[in-house]
């Protein structure tokens, strides 16, 4: 069996990223095989295993869908660097919406998305709607004439009464801002559909994927968490949306060159969700990261998908 090397991470964000926990430390762990890395990032909270269960059972050569992405992402990353390319030669990057911090200032980050040009704005919705509600005026009203886009994921905490409501008294500029809604409750199609028709409102489902076949305009799918072709495929009459799954640096960047090759086998990608960097606290790898109005720029040291030396300077322990 090829020996796997470990090597254990902590993540730390500012605020919550996500409607469903509260969690800002993030355990995790990259992977070393045959020269190629990968990421494991389990999100506990959405069903995966913890992080040590995950290794554990690697170990044992029983794979989870995490360890499975992140065994293929070692093995396009290691032939790449065996060859001295970087995966992102030939490549552009897809635009990507920049995804709000709550725990970061409001001001400064309004100006950085009139200064930088971008586009689109995705923020996590909170069960509160209201709070919700009063962030999405604030930015229809500052960025009417700019014509940013506005999203927001409420990771199905609301329920369909709830989510009625919050579109029933949403203001006009918000209505006529708002890109599309990311699974707003639980994927029902009959019930997303009634809404769509009844308010207009778009919404784009991540959970679910496998099962949805109407009711959404735009489907979002995380490389590093499932085949995006497959997603892709299922729903070739959906806008597609591609985000990195707020993880490592490593892993946003095999987000990154997923969303690239997509682009260039000729998928229409929309805005993406790959600019997630700033949610973390600097580290070394964080600090290799940069975009700039929804462009992302690869970090193309030691090849593959970059990283090298910062890779090559951390310790090692063999699980298998």
């Amino acid at each position: 069996m090829t020996p796997i090397y470990v090597h254990d991470y902590l993540l730390k964000s500012g605020t919550a990223l996500n409607a469903v926990s509260q969690r800002r430390v993030f355990a995790g762990a990259l992977i070393c095989v045959d020269g190629g890395y990968g990421c494991v990032h389990p999100w506990p909270e959405f069903g995966d295993a913890p992080v040590e269960e995950q290794l554990r059972l690697l170990a044992e050569g029983i794979t989870t869908p995490v360890t499975e992405m992140a065994l293929h992402c070692a093995a396009v990353d290691g032939e790449a660097r065996r060859a001295g390319v970087s995966l992102f030669e030939g490549l552009t990057i897809p635009r990507s919406h920049y995804s709000w911090s709550f725990a970061a200032e409001t001001e400064p980050q309004m100006q950085r998305v009139m200064e930088e040009g971008w586009a689109a704005i995705k923020a996590k919705g909170f069960a509160n709607y209201g709070e919700t509600m009063r962030f999405l005026e604030g930015c229809a009203k500052r960025f009417e004439t700019q014509g940013v886009r506005l999203r927001v994921d409420f990771n199905g905490v609301l329920d369909r009464l709830t989510f009625e409501k919050f579109v029933e008294f949403m203001p006009l500029r918000v209505y006529r801002a708002l890109d599309f809604v990311e699974d707003p409750f639980p994927y029902d199609a009959e019930a997303w559909e009634a809404l769509r028709q009844r308010w207009g409102v778009g919404l784009a489902l991540d959970k679910g994927w496998k099962t949805g076949t109407h009711g959404f305009d735009a489907v979002v799918v995380k490389p590093a968490r499932r085949d995006w072709r497959a997603v892709a495929d299922l729903h070739a009459d959906k806008r597609l949306v591609m985000t990195s799954a707020m993880d490592h640096a490593l892993g946003q960047m095999f987000a990154a060159y997923q969303a690239a090759t997509a682009a260039a086998e000729g998928y229409t990608l929309d805005y993406c969700g790959l600019c997630t960097e700033h949610l973390f606290e600097k580290e070394a790898f964080f600090e290799r990261v940069s975009s700039r109005g929804g462009f992302l720029e690869a970090d193309q040291s030691g090849g593959g998908l970059g990283f090298g030396d910062v890779l090559d300077a951390l310790p090692w322990r063999r699980l298998v």
